[in-house]
């Protein structure tokens, strides 16, 4: 039988177990470094509002949906608190990562949560460096839907997230995580062909820079083209596809190596399934101009918005592209532009991302179309 000191250690040792140490603070995160893979109207921000009556939620009946916390800086992350809805009666099947750069990802936990409390729980990260954080899950034992009423993140103070090194002598998919993508490059008669797995495939057009690491696209002036476009290209196209009323959100950084005679190259897209104008918006590289080329209404004429000006060949450039409802807002080295869309034209369409170089020059001039990729999230 113990002694009165005794019980009073124990209990005292329980509490230190399950209690945060007095260091650990909660990040507050802004509700623009909050992104999700998709959403009903539950949206990502919900799990953000200290209010567990709220929540977000997307259905993973075609796959794994996440969201993911920008925590602005790199941090020792002690824990993550997490509050599912429905808690209480549901198993989620989920998983933690956290990154450094927003293109590594290293899983912290696979499992899931207790199905008998809808309140917080803490999930250890063990001080992992770490400047993203994110959740995944396929659904829970009652349905594919993911529905998360809160989520924080817990730290120990500022972290040191070294980016990884790019490795020189790995093919792209080697380097990057492109399971969700398929490769659009010429083949030897200058066609178009579809790579998909991408692994650890590489060709002149798709390539892995020998000096820096990164993936590098690179497209002749006037070579072959898909079908209803005149132009060469050599993209990542995403396999994902949406309609608007969603949150999706791509970040990339690259560069432009070398332009067409043309001056133009379109590095990122939102495009449609349908032809006939289904590309809700693309982002252009002109002579060191980048602008946003977008559509109102579905098969519209393109209008075309100026984001930023004097970006040189060489100079990085850091993109995100966000669309939360029926408005993308465009993000180029922290300059935003924002565009609404009419929601009911655009319903129907299939939505998907692409990125790389994609060449607005149909003459065989002997010029290329050259982009360098050092950054996909």
């Amino acid at each position: 039988m113990p002694t009165l000191k005794q019980s009073l250690l124990i209990a005292a040792a329980a509490t230190l177990v399950s209690v945060p140490a007095l260091a650990q603070t909660k990040l507050g995160i802004p509700d623009e470094n909050i992104s999700a893979s998709g959403s009903d109207t539950n949206l990502p921000v919900n799990a953000n509002d200290g209010w567990l009556n709220t929540r977000w939620s997307a259905n993973a009946s075609e796959g794994e949906q996440w969201l993911q916390y920008d925590l602005g800086s790199c941090h020792q992350v002690a824990y993550a608190n997490l509050a599912w809805y429905n808690g209480d009666s549901r198993k989620y099947n989920l998983r933690l990562q956290a990154s450094a750069d927003g293109t590594t990802w290293s899983t912290v936990f696979t499992g899931t949560n207790s199905g008998t409390t809808a309140a917080l729980k803490p999930y250890s990260f063990g001080g992992r460096a770490a400047r993203y954080v994110r959740v995944l899950s396929t659904g829970s034992d009652v349905n594919t839907w993911v529905s998360l009423s809160e989520l924080e993140i817990w730290t120990n103070g500022a972290g040191n997230c070294s980016a990884p090194a790019l490795d020189p002598g790995k093919a792209p998919g080697q380097n990057f995580d492109l399971s969700g993508y398929r490769l659009q490059t010429l083949d030897g008669s200058l066609q178009v062909k579809q790579v998909d797995p991408i692994n650890a495939y590489t060709d002149k057009y798709f390539f892995t820079d020998g000096s820096t690491g990164a993936m590098t696209f690179s497209v002749p002036s006037g070579a072959g083209s898909t079908a209803n476009s005149h132009y060469p290209r050599s993209e990542l196209r995403g396999k994902a596809t949406w309609n608007m009323g969603v949150t999706r959100t791509l970040s990339v950084s690259m560069k432009v190596l070398q332009q067409p005679a043309t001056g133009q190259i379109i590095i990122g897209q939102i495009h449609g399934e349908q032809t006939g104008g289904s590309e809700l918006l693309k982002l252009r590289w002109t002579n060191g101009d980048i602008l946003m080329g977008v559509k109102k209404n579905f098969g519209d004429s393109e209008q075309r918005i100026l984001i930023k000006s004097g970006i040189a060949l060489g100079q990085n450039i850091d993109y995100v592209i966000k669309l939360v409802g029926s408005t993308v807002t465009v993000t180029v080295n922290g300059t935003s532009k924002s565009f609404t869309y009419n929601t009911a034209s655009w319903s129907a369409v299939d939505l998907y991302f692409k990125l790389g170089a994609y060449s607005q020059d149909s003459e065989k001039n002997g010029t290329t179309a050259k982009v360098a990729v050092t950054a996909l999230n």
